[in-house]
């Protein structure tokens, strides 16, 4: 039996009780009731959840396939308290051999999933993604990524302006992935009209169907076939529930927010106001002003559809020094990660401990606050609590029985504990 000391918050940030107890086997035996002054520090809270991430401690999702270097990215964050993540690819020629390789760590909970941030995104918003990869969107190469992906793409990065852009959307959401706007040129009008595109789909097309069913939406690409859903995929699509769709790492990698032409940012921030959307907030102090993101957290608000995110690269809980993200050089210096001979931004050097830290310690957002967009925010904007094809590292609401997965954090919010479906690390 082991018994942790500390206020419990769950998933959503909400106080629940003060200590845990799990029993010999690693489940939950109980929580213990008192008030909600009554408790802390410590905090128990429930493990981070990071839907983007390219890799951390020196080795990379995108550039480094072997099942060791998988691990160590992997462990790396888990050290810190990301009890799951979703592993980043970004524009590759061919992102075939990078998929295949993560799988088999996807269904074996080692990974909750798979995000593809590109290569259909524009060159004028390229960022750290390689300009030569990039390309508009090709339905067939989709349904071969997808059908290598054996259902674990949870999300993609694509930008709404691109050729075939809708059809690349209602692909993803008819086989259970959703799109995720971004690395865009988009005028506010093109990113308003991709995101009605996708809240007027109706449900996915069942595997069965000779058609897919549409509403009126309008688009300005061709609406796709049947044939094209289809094509080549091995498993029947996915319902989705909640949040069909995201933007990638809001405010970076796309049109600064204008007084006259206000742009996209503009239309993803109300969307996400609305429930619409779900916005990622790289945290950590470099790509964003951290009172930029008390804004958007306090605006969004009780939606809790403003989720923190890592865009970590290999270099996250390492030395400053040379790294490689989708084979470019990168070269990270003074806590910032940047394309070799740029200024470039090239991903995160942060974990979602050290943005919880952060964003908590300023005290302008409460823990509860920073912990529902470490938790249950990015959990629900990846569908990682699907029937039937929960996430194993997640933990939202704690139950009785089950093996939690939480993180025991200082009176500084500095980790001190992990646990991983019931097991101390």
């Amino acid at each position: 039996m082991k018994h942790f000391e500390g206020r419990v918050l769950d998933g959503h940030g909400m106080y629940v009780g003060s200590g845990i107890t799990l029993d010999d086997e690693g489940q939950l035996e109980r929580i213990g009731v008192g008030g909600a002054g009554s408790a802390g520090p410590p905090y128990i809270v429930p493990g981070f959840v990071d839907i983007h991430c390219h890799g951390g401690g020196g080795a990379s999702f995108p550039d480094d396939l072997e099942p060791e270097s998988i691990e160590l990215a992997i462990g790396a964050h888990r050290a810190r308290g990301t009890t799951a993540v979703i592993a980043s690819l970004v524009s590759m020629a061919d992102p075939l051999p990078a998929i295949e390789a993560l799988v088999p760590f996807c269904e074996n909970g080692e990974l909750a999933g798979i995000h593809m941030e590109g290569p259909f995104v524009s060159p004028h918003k390229a960022g750290a993604q390689n300009p030569a990869a990039i390309r508009a969107g090709d339905l067939e190469e989709l349904a071969a990524w997808l059908r290598a992906g054996r259902g674990w793409i949870r999300t993609m990065t694509i930008a709404p302006e691109i050729p075939r852009a809708h059809e690349v959307a209602a692909m993803l959401l008819a086989h259970g992935a959703k799109p995720s706007w971004g690395h865009t040129n988009a005028t506010g009008p093109e990113a308003a009209a991709a995101i009605e595109f996708v809240l007027g789909l109706a449900e996915p097309v069942s595997a069965g169907s000779d058609s897919p069913s549409y509403n009126s939406a309008e688009s300005h690409t061709a609406k796709p076939t049947a044939s094209a859903l289809q094509a080549g995929l091995s498993s029947g699509p996915v319902r989705l529930q909640g949040i069909r769709q995201t933007a990638t790492h809001l405010f970076n990698a796309m049109p600064a927010l204008g007084h006259r032409a206000p742009g996209p940012v503009r239309e993803y921030i109300q969307a996400a106001r609305r429930g619409e959307i779900a916005v990622e907030l790289i945290a950590d102090g470099v790509h964003l002003a951290p009172e930029l993101v008390e804004d958007v957290v306090s605006y969004v608000g009780s939606a809790g559809t403003a989720v923190f995110v890592t865009d970590a690269m290999a270099a996250a809980g390492m030395p400053e020094g040379s790294y490689q993200l989708g084979g470019l050089s990168v070269q990270v210096r003074d806590g910032a990660a940047r394309l070799s001979g740029s200024d470039t931004i090239a991903g995160g050097c942060t974990m979602l401990a050290d943005q919880v830290e952060l964003m908590a310690g300023r005290g302008l957002l409460s823990l509860g606050q920073t912990v529902e967009a470490c938790v249950a925010g990015p959990a629900r904007a990846a569908s990682l609590l699907r029937e039937g094809r929960e996430a194993r590292g997640i933990t939202i609401d704690y139950e009785i029985g089950a093996k939690p997965n939480f993180v025991v954090l200082d009176a500084d919010y500095r980790v001190i504990q992990v646990i991983r479906e019931g097991v101390v690390l």
